[in-house]
């Protein structure tokens, strides 16, 4: 898997296999779905507290940076589904694209984490072996393509 992002002089070339890319393909409406219920335990991680002990100000920053933060992240989606589509052939992509990408990956894996129930380190532990495997392939991901950005 060493070979899935690769540092070019144009930007990062990313060669994904099918399976992988059937993998991450519903990764961006996943992502767009997170917090459409309340009881969705992802919400959290992508809103959290600015400032902890002033609950005013973490209100007005929500307020004013919230839909920016919420803009900016479907525009990352939307470069990761972009991605995805030439990825099996290979494809160029600049420095901020695979920013983007990079982004999402940690997105997803956040909101995968909070909905298995992984709060602190210990519960990873406690995860089924399927699950276990979903992190661990975005983490080793993640991985590969800052190792291919920091080249």
């Amino acid at each position: 898997m060493t070979d899935l992002f690769v540092s070019t002089r144009e930007g990062i070339r990313v060669t994904l296999p099918e399976g992988l890319i059937d993998f991450l393909t519903d990764v961006p409406t996943a992502l767009d779905l997170v917090g459409k219920t309340e009881s969705d335990p992802a919400a959290g991680r992508f809103r959290v507290p600015i400032y902890p002990s002033d609950p005013e100000a973490d209100t007005e920053y929500w307020r004013w940076m919230g839909d920016e933060l919420d803009q900016s992240r479907s525009t990352d989606r939307s470069a990761f589904a972009t991605i995805l589509e030439s990825a099996a052939d290979g494809v160029v992509v600049s420095v901020g694209e695979a920013h983007a990408m990079l982004r999402v990956l940690v997105e997803i894996r956040l909101a995968l984490a909070a909905r298995m129930g992984v709060e602190v380190e210990s519960d990873y532990r406690d995860l089924d072996h399927t699950d276990a495997v979903v992190l661990d392939t975005l983490a080793e991901l993640q991985i590969l393509l800052l190792t291919a950005m920091q080249s």
